[in-house]
C-alpha cells in the first residue's frame, strides 16, 4: 500500500488536494499524512503592513485556517490526523518524505520560490495538484525521450502498476529512436502516440491536447529553475499550463 505525504498551506484550496487524495485511495488505496508547516517568515509579496504586524496577523490566520482543515478532514472521513510543524518548509518536508512514498502539493499561480524549493528538494515523487481533480484513469506522458521523462516514467509504472494504456504526447521531437516508448511495450502497457510540432500545430493546440487527461506525466525540471525560466523550457510551461494533476518522479 502506497504512503503519500499532503501539503497544506493557508493560500491554496485544501478541498482541491483532498479530492484528489480521495481519488488515488479509491482507485489504488493510497494512505495519507497531512502535513502543515506553519510559516516562520512573511510570504513573498506581502507587504501591506511592518512584517511584525503582518506576522500577527498571519499567525491568527493560520490558526484559523488550521482548525478548518481539521473540521475538513473529519468531514470527508480521513481518521489521519493533521501534522502541525514549525520551521522551514522544505526542510520539514525533506524529513517527512523518509515516511511515505510520495508527495502531493498544491501549484501556486507564479511558481514562487517556496514550491519550487520543495520540488528541488524532493527525492521521492511529487503529485502537483492545479487546477482539476483527477479520476487517474487518462494518463499522458509527455515525452522528448530524455532522461528526466525516463526516470519519471519509471518510477510512475512501478508506483501504478494497474495502468496499462497511456497516451505519448511529444512537442518538436524526431521520433525515429523512442527508449521510452521500447520501455513502456516491454512493461506491457499499451501506447498511444501523438506528435505535435510547430509546423503543422501551434502550442496552445499542444496545451490543449495535454490537458484532455486526467494525469500528466512529465521530468523532473532542471536544478536552475531561473535558467529554465528565462530559456523558456518546456517543463516550466507545462506546470504554468496544466490544469490536470501532474506526477514529477
Amino acid at each position: 500500500m502506497e504512503k503519500i505525504l499532503v501539503l497544506f498551506k493557508y493560500y491554496n484550496d485544501a478541498r482541491l488536494a483532498i479530492e484528489n487524495f480521495k481519488s488515488l485511495k479509491k482507485r489504488f488505496d493510497f494512505e495519507i499524512l497531512p502535513l502543515y508547516v506553519k510559516e516562520l517568515k512573511v510570504p513573498t509579496g506581502v507587504t501591506f503592513l511592518s512584517p511584525s504586524m503582518t506576522m500577527d496577523i498571519l499567525k491568527e490566520y493560520e490558526d484559523e485556517y488550521i482548525e478548518d482543515l481539521k473540521n475538513l478532514l473529519k468531514k470527508e472521513n480521513i481518521e489521519e490526523e493533521l501534522v502541525v510543524e514549525i520551521g522551514i518548509n522544505k526542510d520539514i518536508v525533506q524529513e517527512y518524505l523518509k515516511k511515505v512514498d510520495c508527495l502531493m502539493l498544491e501549484e501556486v499561480e507564479y511558481l514562487d520560490e517556496d514550491f519550487l524549493d520543495i520540488l528541488k528538494i524532493s527525492y521521492k515523487p511529487v503529485i502537483v495538484v492545479n487546477k482539476s481533480v483527477s479520476k487517474f484513469e487518462k494518463i499522458v506522458i509527455v515525452s522528448d525521450d530524455g532522461v528526466k521523462i525516463n526516470k519519471s516514467v519509471n518510477n510512475f509504472v512501478r508506483d501504478f502498476p494497474q495502468i496499462k494504456e497511456v497516451t505519448l504526447l511529444s512537442w518538436n521531437y524526431k521520433f525515429e529512436e523512442n527508449n521510452l516508448l521500447e520501455l513502456l511495450q516491454r512493461k506491457g502497457i499499451k501506447v498511444k502516440i501523438e506528435m505535435l510540432n510547430q509546423q503543422f500545430n501551434t502550442k496552445d493546440e499542444f496545451f490543449e491536447k495535454m490537458n484532455k487527461f486526467d494525469l500528466i506525466v512529465m521530468g523532473n525540471l532542471s536544478k536552475s529553475f531561473f535558467f529554465e525560466r528565462i530559456t523558456k523550457r518546456m517543463g516550466i510551461e507545462i506546470i504554468e499550463k496544466a490544469i490536470s494533476p501532474i506526477f514529477i518522479g
